[in-house]
C-alpha cells in the first residue's frame, strides 16, 4: 500500500515456490502522499477498498496488503454464500491471524522437535492462541507490548 512491502513480499512469494503474487497496480509503488487511502494502514475501514475491486477484476480469492513501512498486515478472503453466485471479502481480524499463524507453528514445532517449547502472545491479544497452546501441550506466557 503505497511502501516498501511489495518489493519484498514479490521476492519472498518467488523463494518459496508459491504462485506470483499480483498487486494492485495503483498502489504497488511507493508514494509518501498515499494518493489511493484516507490513511495508509490495511487494517483501517476503507483502506482495501482498491484491493477487493482489484481482485474482483482478476478474479483473485485472497488479499494480503501491508502498510507502507511493511509492519502491518491485512488478509481478506472471498467467501461464496449459498445462493446465486454471492461474494464477498472475509478481513480477517489480527488475531484470528495470530491464531491461524500460531497454530500452524505450533504444528511444525510438533513434527520436528521432541524438545519443550513455549509460546508467547500479548496481553492484549485474544485468549485463542493461549487454548490453543496449552491444547497442544506448549507452555504460554503473556508478555506486554511494546
Amino acid at each position: 500500500m503505497h511502501g516498501v512491502g511489495y518489493r519484498w513480499a514479490k521476492q519472498a512469494f518467488q523463494i518459496f515456490r508459491h504462485p506470483s503474487l499480483d498487486a494492485v497496480p495503483s498502489q504497488a509503488d511507493p508514494d509518501p502522499l498515499f494518493p489511493t487511502v484516507k490513511f495508509p494502514n490495511p487494517e483501517e475501514k476503507g483502506a482495501l477498498d482498491q484491493s477487493f475491486m482489484y481482485a474482483d477484476s482478476v478474479g483473485a480469492t485472497l488479499i494480503i496488503a501491508n502498510d507502507p513501512d511493511a509492519d502491518r498486515l491485512a488478509v481478506a478472503e472471498r467467501v461464496v454464500e449459498q445462493g446465486p453466485c454471492v461474494s464477498q471479502w472475509y478481513v480477517f481480524s489480527g488475531n484470528e491471524l495470530g491464531s491461524i499463524l500460531g497454530h500452524w507453528q505450533i504444528m511444525r514445532w510438533k513434527k520436528s522437535s521432541d524438545l519443550p517449547a513455549a509460546l508467547l502472545a500479548s496481553v492484549v491479544s485474544s485468549r485463542m492462541l493461549k487454548a490453543i497452546a496449552l491444547k497442544e501441550g506448549m507452555l504460554y506466557y503473556d508478555t506486554l507490548t511494546g
